[in-house]
């Protein structure tokens, strides 16, 4: 191999391994908390399907759908 393309190697590697590090930062860094969910339930209301104040219906709808057997009639 010329000495070009092991820069243009070693360089796409490191741009590999930048992205990968990103990645998994990423991934971990976005689970919720046990203060998160009972964040969500306190502020549950008498319709727990209905948008609790402080939250978007986007938020609400995110919350409910990983808790599927506790929501499932509202996932419909």
């Amino acid at each position: 191999m010329k000495k070009s393309e092991n820069i243009i190697l070693y360089g796409v590697l490191i741009l590999v391994i930048i992205a990968l590090i990103f990645s998994i930062s990423t991934f971990f860094s976005k689970g919720y908390s046990q203060s998160d969910y009972n964040k969500f339930v306190s502020a549950e209301l008498s319709d727990k399907c209905k948008t609790p104040q402080g939250y978007t219906d986007q938020e609400w709808k995110e919350h409910m759908s990983h808790h599927p057997d506790r929501y499932k009639e509202c996932l419909n």
